[in-house]
């Protein structure tokens, strides 16, 4: 009958260490993942206009990054070394896209977000760190123009203690060129000089020195208005461009199938998430 109680208590203590120990592995398991969401949100004005409306922007890639390890990457804006770990894609609808991740508790990151036309193949985005931007076509629709359009916003060294949501305002790293005229609308063909062509998110820089042709195949009905005045659309494109304004050289030919001319502009300044107008009263007539 000893022998019988002691084997019981030993079957009890043993229950009990192993419901000890599960418990101790749920509670690890709470500990180590959780829901961490973001909402990610496009200017609210960027609907309502002719081009720069966002419409075709319809893709949200997420990079979930870590710090120190792998990948250094070195700019002309400085020097970090993330390295990606994790990458996840979210549709867009409208203005703005819900982002829920499983993260680990105790742990830092860093995010990437790039809102783009995932249709489209304009921009090399193997590394979410140094995003490129592709040659363009040899001919282009306005269609084809504006899908170049595109936004970011990064998250830096946020370190997971529990279930929380972050606001995410994306923002155009890029300078969108506008040129028109107040006569009739004609085939364009645009060419911006030294432009950069590879944008950094994490610091929000931009290099390179890029030669982008814009050889349109149509004509537009849209318009843009500049001090007070309607302009016919010649062409349109966007461009990484700095935080502060800088210049760069662009030519514009314009033909009506008999003649053909060429202006040229030294000094085009540039600036991200602003507009660039080149506007006149441009013919190809001498």
């Amino acid at each position: 009958m000893k022998n019988l109680l002691h084997n019981i208590q030993i079957l009890a203590m043993l229950a009990l260490m192993m419901a000890g120990i599960q418990s101790c592995s749920d509670e690890l398991h709470d500990v180590g993942d959780v829901q961490v969401s973001f909402t990610a949100t496009l200017p609210t004005d960027t609907r309502t206009r002719a081009f720069g409306k966002a419409e075709q922007v319809n893709t949200l890639e997420v990079g979930i990054f870590k710090k120190g390890v792998a990948d250094v990457h070195t700019n002309s804006g400085g020097s970090w070394n993330y390295y990606e770990i994790d990458r996840q894609s979210f549709p867009i609808n409208g203005t703005s896209v819900d982002v829920e991740l499983t993260l680990a508790q105790e742990q830092t990151y860093s995010f990437v977000f790039w809102a783009y036309d995932g249709n489209q193949n304009i921009y090399d985005i193997d590394d979410l760190t140094a995003i490129e931007m592709n040659t363009l076509p040899n001919t282009i629709t306005f269609a084809q123009a504006e899908a170049a359009d595109a936004f970011f916003a990064t998250k830096e060294d946020i370190t997971i203690t529990g279930e929380r949501s972050y606001p995410v305002k994306l923002v155009r790293p890029l300078a969108q060129i506008n040129v028109g005229t107040t006569g009739t609308p004609m085939q364009a063909v645009f060419k911006a000089n030294d432009v950069p062509d590879t944008f950094y998110p994490f610091t929000n820089t931009v290099s390179g020195a890029a030669e982008f042709t814009w050889n349109f195949s149509e004509t537009t009905t849209e318009t843009f208005s500049a001090d007070g005045t309607e302009y016919n659309y010649l062409a349109m494109g966007y461009v990484f461009a700095p935080t502060t304004a800088t210049n760069i050289s662009a030519e514009l030919t314009l033909t009506d199938g008999e003649t053909s001319k060429t202006v040229e502009f030294p000094q085009v300044e540039i600036e991200a998430n602003q507009r660039s107008n080149i506007a006149g009263n441009f013919t190809p007539a001498e």
